[in-house]
């Protein structure tokens, strides 16, 4: 439970630290992590759907 709790919580003090405290680059940062987390989830779930058939 600890552990995802602090997998859960690294992008978000990642994003803080990226952004200097600041709200808006700290949005920002969390934005881009969701956009390549999209990208990569996408491309994962393509090979898998690839590999499988």
């Amino acid at each position: 439970m600890t552990l995802l709790l602090v997998l859960a919580l690294l992008p978000v003090v990642a994003a803080i630290v990226l952004g200097r405290g600041r709200p808006g680059p700290a949005i920002g940062c969390l934005c881009l992590m969701g956009v390549g987390c999209v990208i990569a989830c996408s491309s994962v779930a393509g090979l898998l759907r690839h590999h499988r058939a």
